[in-house]
């Protein structure tokens, strides 16, 4: 009872301390009237009866004192005490007070966006009950290069049944496709991806309404379901709970929706709209196709208790039983498991890191900027200073109020911070390329703000240890000396001030030379050929549902009229067809050999685009040999095959690939397919400039049945102003048929780049705020240094010395904490522009060129910086300066 009560009390006092306060002072005035009028009655008069009263008593204030340190509350009171006087100190110098909060607004804000993207993708747990159970399993095969690849679906079931320390084990398709709904007004697209069963049971995620899968709907029984996304059912079918039970049309097949995921749910995409059954045919599982087609992500959930490792190692086990019972399709297959919360970061955490490294950059050169701005400042104050100390001020109480100064400071910066930080993730948020960062929400919560707050403390802490120590060292005397008319800055002052330059100047040079790797590395990047033409081309993807478009002949028919009607449209010089754009990945590759070739000499990883004859003339893709594919390469025709330049030098080198032919056939058999190589094209790039095109066969269209297929046409003008003319042939044809994308090829290439093209500009603007601060920083050190040493040089001017030598004199001090920052920066960076390797293109992360080029920018905008100052002082009027002093 008696801690409660002394608790109480305490808690009274801190929340109302003018009423204890008042309650004491009237307990001292109760006190000393007793003893006043003991003082009468012994006939004092009353002057001196008070007088020997107080006396007596042992000092009113002393005693208000040592009440306040029985409350335990008096830390608070000179906290609060001595924020109320930084706020009155910086309200008189607004000028100062602005400069610093913004300073320090723009580093703290930098981080928390750039926090917020970290912690939603890379700190945030996944929103699945015991995330650290589920892994990502995946396969390798080091003679094809494969490395956390896209698993075989029976691998997948055979691992489900025999690897005993796995829950479950689900699979879902790698890539989501876009599917056409219709009847529910216009034909709209959704986003679907094909999942097991028992997807859901193995996240443990349930449906907010109706129900998931189950895991018998794996396979192909029973009549078709789906499952939709939250938005899609606010969006599409306006929130209905009748949803559930009632069949939709995809892609003119009649569906029953089953449930409505939760809003927060967004796996395997945030933009997937629909979950399908994979609907496997039983008998499928004894094919061999279904142990060679690898294109499903498997993911597992953990027994309780069982260790990752304990797992693998009986995955392995597994992996090496396959091999020997499949060695047709699994001889060099290897698998392997990762936390599904690591493989979801994959490579996102490298550019996420950098980013925050470079934020963090930015706000040490903020700190070392309010820092001098402090020091500038506390030099100010000297005399105010130098009478605390004489009145019998103590020094760490000086320090204690520096130290407080800082914090509001940094306070109000963290506020004005904590709002462009929030502008900052919106920012982020909507202009994060695709598929950069995997969710969309970057926005603030709890742990932002913990961390916002975090860097805010200790921000205000690292700016105002210098001004803290200052003041805290001072002494009564010789600050009243340093106060007098005769006063100079002082030596310690000064090399506070140098050092904070030098560290300013190092870091800017650090992260500047990041931001010019980046910029080196993306212009390499753009000087890369793509292999064809992206200008006044314009790419339209259409998807044919196989249930109206069921034989090839109605899909061939179909594409071949949209081709002519396009390649009349005015404005239109070719049109051509395509199954896969460049430079937006590999559909799917194979195994091949050549006729006449000994027996285990094949090829791996050979991509298979599907092209009308018209392709390489609208592309302006060159004929290097033979001839392109022509109208005669038709259905019932001799198979006929067109070859990029890297496969004909990897595989037919020294030979004439013309004329040989090919099948995609690791083995062949008496069902192998063979065609015709007739001509080799030039390379262009399928999964970005930054990686060498691949080997490539290029089939006709006529000869190969394809329902995904882009329209390109090349145009005399805008392609875009295209697009509604090409909807509208489209609709002519099929109206219940919806576009899925609309591109011209200039920002498909655009797109390519852009992420770097991100990188590079975050960083580069962070970049360019802390050079500006570093120069401000110089430029402050030495305004300060002239003003200070302003007697000293009209004295030099007055007695002959000439201007150019007192301006040489301010000059090459700057240019000496200059040349000392950018010593410690280009070593720094040195070692740790290592780390970015993983972002840059055919750039060392040592690359001499860039760091020559931002020594030379630090250098020239240091220069200017330093001369500002030293030409003012060196056109001081000595007279009026000698006067004045």
């Amino acid at each position: 009872m008696g801690a409660l009560k002394g608790m109480a009390v305490r808690l009274r006092a801190l929340l109302r301390p003018r009423a204890r306060d008042r309650e004491l002072d009237e307990e001292i005035r109760f006190h000393l009237d007793l003893e006043t009028e003991k003082y009468l009655r012994l006939g004092l008069t009353p002057a001196e009866a008070r007088r020997r009263a107080l006396v007596a008593f042992g000092g009113v204030e002393r005693t208000r004192e040592e009440h306040r340190d029985v409350r335990g509350v008096r830390w608070v009171e000179a906290l609060v005490a001595d924020s109320r006087y930084a706020a009155r100190t910086f309200l008189r110098t607004p000028a100062l007070t602005g400069a610093a909060v913004l300073t320090m607004a723009l580093g703290i804000g930098a981080n928390a966006a750039i926090f917020s993207a970290v912690n939603a993708v890379i700190l945030r747990p996944l929103p699945f009950p015991h995330p650290e159970r589920l892994v990502m399993l995946w396969e390798e095969n080091k003679e094809k290069g494969w490395y956390k690849n896209v698993v075989a679906p029976a691998n997948l079931l055979d691992w489900r049944e025999q690897v005993g320390a796995f829950q479950d084990v689900a699979g879902y398709a790698d890539d989501a496709s876009t599917v056409t709904l219709s009847g529910e007004g216009a034909p709209r697209l959704l986003r679907v991806t094909s999942v097991t069963g028992n997807f859901f049971s193995v996240l443990g995620t349930r449906a907010a309404l109706g129900r998931t899968f189950v895991d018998e709907e794996t396979w192909r029984a029973g009549a078709p379901v789906a499952v939709v996304s939250d938005r899609v059912w606010r969006d599409h079918f306006g929130s209905d709970p009748g949803l559930v039970g009632r069949t939709i049309r995809i892609e003119g097949t009649a569906m029953q929706v089953v449930g409505v995921l939760p809003p927060r749910f967004s796996f395997p995409a945030e933009d997937v709209d629909l979950w399908l059954p994979v609907r496997w045919a039983p008998e499928d599982r004894a094919e061999t196709w279904f142990r060679r087609a690898h294109w499903m992500r498997a993911v597992a959930r953990l027994k309780p208790g069982v260790s990752p490792a304990q797992a693998n190692a009986q995955l392995q086990q597994v992996v090496g039983r396959l091999k020997r019972q499949y060695p047709e399709t699994n001889r060099y297959m290897g698998a392997g498991l990762t936390s599904l919360h690591e493989f979801l970061v994959g490579d996102t955490r490298l550019p996420l890191l950098v980013l925050l490294s470079g934020a963090g950059l930015l706000l040490l050169i903020a700190c070392a900027n309010v820092g001098n701005l402090l020091m500038v400042r506390a030099t100010g104050r000297h005399r105010e200073v130098a009478l605390r100390l004489a009145l019998g001020a103590s020094r760490p109480r000086l320090a204690r109020q520096a130290l407080t100064e800082s914090l509001v400071l940094s306070l109000l910066g963290g506020a004005a911070g904590l709002g462009l930080g929030w502008w900052g993730t919106r920012a982020l948020g909507a202009l994060q390329p695709e598929g950069m960062l995997r969710v969309r929400d970057v926005g603030m919560d709890w742990s932002v703000l913990a961390y916002v707050l975090a860097i805010t403390t200790a921000s205000g802490l690292l700016f105002g240890i210098a001004p803290a120590l200052w003041s805290g060292g001072r002494n009564a005397a010789a600050a009243l000396r340093v106060g007098g008319r005769s006063g100079t800055e002082g030596r310690r002052t000064r090399r506070w001030s140098d050092a904070l330059i030098v560290g300013e100047v190092a870091l800017a040079f650090l992260l500047t030379a990041g931001a010019g790797l980046l910029v080196r590395s993306y212009q390499e990047l753009r000087r890369v050929d793509p292999g064809f033409d992206p200008d006044g081309v314009l790419a339209v993807s259409l998807v044919l549902p196989d249930t109206r478009y069921d034989s090839a002949a109605k899909v061939r028919a179909f594409y071949q009229t949209l081709r002519e009607r396009a390649a009349a449209l005015p404005g239109v010089s070719e049109a051509a067809l395509v199954s896969k754009l460049p430079l937006t990945g590999t559909a799917w590759t194979s195994d091949f050999t050549a006729a006449g070739r000994r027996p285990g000499e094949y090829g791996s990883e050979v991509a298979h685009r599907v092209v009308s004859p018209e392709y390489f003339r609208v592309m302006r893709v060159p004929v290097l040999r033979g001839r392109p594919l022509t109208a005669e390469d038709r259905a019932g025709a001799p198979q006929a095959v067109v070859i990029n330049d890297a496969l004909a030098r990897s595989f037919f080198r020294g030979q004439d690939p013309i004329g040989q032919r090919l099948t995609f056939d690791k083995v062949p058999d008496s069902t192998s397919e063979w065609w015709t190589v007739v001509g080799v094209v030039g390379s262009e790039h399928q999964s970005g400039l930054a990686s060498p095109p691949q080997i490539e066969a290029l089939f006709p269209f006529a000869q190969q049945r394809w329902d995904a297929m882009s329209l390109l046409l090349r145009t005399r003008g805008d392609p875009v102003a295209l697009a509604p003319a090409v909807r509208q042939a489209v609709a002519e044809l099929d109206p219940s048929l919806a576009i899925h994308a609309t591109r011209a090829m200039r920002a498909v290439l655009a797109d390519s780049l852009a992420r770097d093209r991100f990188l590079m500009m975050l960083l580069l603007a962070f970049a360019g705020v802390g050079l500006v601060l570093a120069v401000v920083g110089v430029y402050g050190v030495l305004a300060q240094l002239t003003r200070s040493r302003s007697r000293e040089m009209g004295i030099r001017i007055a007695l002959g010395a000439p201007t150019a030598r007192v301006r040489w004199q301010v000059v090459r001090h700057g240019l000496a904490l200059i040349l000392a920052g950018l010593g410690v920066g280009g070593v720094s960076a040195v070692l740790a522009t290592r780390a970015m390797r993983g972002l840059l293109f055919q750039v060392a992360p040592a690359d001499p060129a860039t760091f020559a080029t931002v020594a030379a920018v630090l250098a020239a905008t240091g220069l200017v910086a330093s001369w500002l100052p030293a030409a003012r002082a060196s056109r001081a009027d000595p007279a009026v300066v000698l006067r004045g002093d």
